[in-house]
């Protein structure tokens, strides 16, 4: 038995306000430059630096369903930084690595503010950081060591 699905409040509402889904099933064979499988915050924003850098480029973006209508629909709008992730990003790639990763998904929102700034696009995008909180007493101070390596990785 498959739990029904439940379109989040914001997506319905933009849905509506655009006068309903324009997504047309994919039938039959096409050809493209770039094929990026999933309509995220991550297909969507490779598929917008693509047509930026390179206009002339076909981009074909496949989702089962509406873009936005996945996961990153469901996560409340947030964008989140790899800040999180630092210590296994060091464990698995070394340390400049991973100071290079969290610094670019912290760019990333930023680039993604100005874009929608520049276009007008009303995303209601605010970065006001992250807050994390423990909610028992097992995920107290679990954040700590996280956050002792990226102040001493922000002093290098």
């Amino acid at each position: 038995m498959s739990t029904p699905y439940c379109q989040p409040f914001w997506f319905s509402e933009a849905v509506a306000q655009e006068g309903g889904p324009s997504a047309t099933p994919l039938q039959g064979n096409i050809r493209t430059d770039v094929c990026i499988v999933g309509g995220g915050y991550t297909g969507l924003w490779t598929a917008i630096q693509l047509k930026l850098k390179k206009p002339d480029l076909e981009v074909v973006i496949v989702d089962k369903g509406l873009c936005g209508s996945g996961a990153s629909g469901r996560n409340g709008g947030c964008m989140l930084t790899w800040s999180t992730k630092y210590l296994s990003l060091k464990r698995l790639y070394g340390e400049q690595e991973a100071i290079r990763l969290v610094r670019a998904s912290e760019d990333a929102l930023v680039q993604i503010r100005d874009f929608c700034l520049k276009y007008g696009i009303e995303a209601q995008v605010r970065l006001d950081g992250t807050l994390y909180t423990a909610t028992n007493s097992a995920q107290l101070g679990s954040m700590d060591p996280v956050i002792a390596e990226l102040n001493k990785a922000a002093h290098q």
